[in-house]
């Protein structure tokens, strides 16, 4: 049996549209929900939460996993990046930055090598500050 096609229904454009709004901005998906509210749209929160990680896998979305029990946030990048590389995204401003230096490929070929773990570059993020925010 082949694969299921990617459709997308009413509810999932309008959290798209939703999120484009919000595209400087991490979020909840409690936060998200409090959003749409504000705009008189009403849909569920387990519709909401799948939109997201489909959208997150689909690269639309980056979403910065819970670390310190808090809950996991997204943050709609679009084609903002090149998705063919890593990602640097700042905790507290939401920036991102490709990942793109002449030093990554030793470092995978050092984390197989000594690791026996094949990072996949396309969904590489690390997380931490920005210059700006550092200050």
């Amino acid at each position: 049996m082949g694969e299921r096609g990617r459709y997308r229904t009413k509810q999932q454009e309008i959290i798209l549209s939703c999120l484009k709004k919000q595209k400087e901005t991490f979020c909840t998906v409690e936060q998200f929900m409090q959003w749409l509210h504000r705009d008189g749209i009403h849909v569920g929160q387990t519709t909401v939460y799948r939109a997201l990680e489909r959208l997150t896998e689909d690269g639309v979305v980056v979403k910065i996993p819970s670390v310190d029990g808090s809950k996991a946030q997204f943050r709609y990048i679009g084609e903002e990046i090149n998705w063919n590389v890593g990602k640097l995204v700042c905790l507290k401003c939401g920036s991102m930055i490709p990942l793109e230096c002449s030093r990554l490929d030793a470092f995978y070929e050092h984390i197989y090598e000594d690791h026996g773990f094949q990072l996949d570059q396309q969904h590489m993020v690390l997380y931490g500050y920005c210059s700006q925010c550092q200050s």
